[in-house]
């Protein structure tokens, strides 16, 4: 009894750690997490860690009790936790395709309106309904398994979010490959104008127009933008998978990963449908990289058809 009293009290500890965190994401980032999918997610999501402590903290205190006819008892926390696990485990892939549409079918990013309030709240409601429904009657999900699993603390599944941060990894090796002439490009044309306010860094650099940097800059930019904000959690995502350590899947599904997510799916959509536009100010919501891409207007000015070359900001905000 002592091995599942410990068991459950790290269990507690580990999920208030992600809840708090979870938590303080979304209060720093409030103003972006509730105008796209994502953002209704990571709500959500806070939401149901929440319940899960304050379910599992009154089942501990209480330790057997009857709710409508139903014993309850200390093991029923297993029981909702592997319910849990198996569910976050299969949602990595379906939010990441659902964002990564939003992101693509609402750019430029409009003001929300009450009809997308309305489709991300249903798009939330099937995505959890039929997560749950595929755990209980189309997976090998059994829930003797979730007594067998005390005595261990064991909850590790074969989790979708390996796969995915694999895919995420090797798009970004791929776009440094790819824009490595850029990045070269860019460094070595930073001029010594550049100032930092805040956590806003500007840095103006001279844009060649004839040596085909033009076709790519955008992709390079946001290169450098997401890099540079996430690289500590691409260095972790790189460690997991090197070393292939094991995590609960009920922690790998968590709101900071999914910002991470986030900004990946909008840097993409960014690109893809202006790859082409340089010389315009484009600012990309997101609580992480709040990116702005945008032109010296005294050169623009002067910019004439024969101009070769043209002095341009970035502005970086993490």
């Amino acid at each position: 009894m002592d091995v599942v009293t410990d068991n459950i009290f790290s269990i507690q500890l580990a999920l208030g750690v992600k809840a708090l965190l979870n938590l303080s994401v979304i209060g720093l980032n409030w103003q972006y997490m509730h105008k796209s999918f994502m953002g209704y997610f990571c709500i959500s999501l806070a939401f149901l860690d929440l319940v899960h402590i304050v379910n599992f903290s009154v089942i501990y205190w209480l330790t057997n009790f009857a709710i409508l006819g139903f014993h309850i008892t200390i093991y029923h926390i297993y029981l909702f936790l592997q319910i849990s696990t198996h569910t976050y485990s299969i949602l990595h892939w379906p939010v990441f395709i659902i964002a990564g549409l939003d992101s693509y079918w609402t750019f430029p990013f409009r003001p929300l309106s009450l009809t997308r309030k309305a489709v991300y709240t249903a798009s939330l409601a099937l995505v959890w309904i039929s997560a749950i429904m595929y755990v209980f009657f189309i997976s090998n999900y059994d829930s003797e398994d979730s007594f067998s699993t005390m005595e261990h603390h064991s909850f590790l599944l074969k989790s979708q979010c390996a796969s995915l941060s694999l895919v995420v990894l090797a798009v970004i090796t791929c776009v440094v490959l790819y824009c490595r002439s850029g990045f070269l490009s860019l460094f070595k044309s930073f001029k010594g104008g550049s100032y930092t306010e805040g956590s806003t860094s500007v840095f103006f650099y001279n844009l060649d127009l004839n040596e085909g940097y033009f076709k790519k800059p955008i992709l390079t930019y946001i290169a450098v933008c997401f890099i540079g904000t996430w690289f500590p959690f691409v260095c972790l995502q790189l460690i997991i998978l090197v070393f292939s350590i094991e995590v609960d899947p009920f922690l790998e599904l968590n709101v900071p990963w999914l910002c991470f997510l986030n900004s990946f799916l909008i840097g993409a959509v960014y690109w893809h449908l202006n790859q082409d536009v340089v010389l315009k100010q484009c600012e990309i919501p997101d609580g992480f990289c709040n990116w702005v891409f945008s032109p010296n207007p005294d050169c623009i000015k002067k910019a004439l058809p024969d101009t070769t070359s043209v002095t341009v900001a970035l502005i970086i905000t993490p």
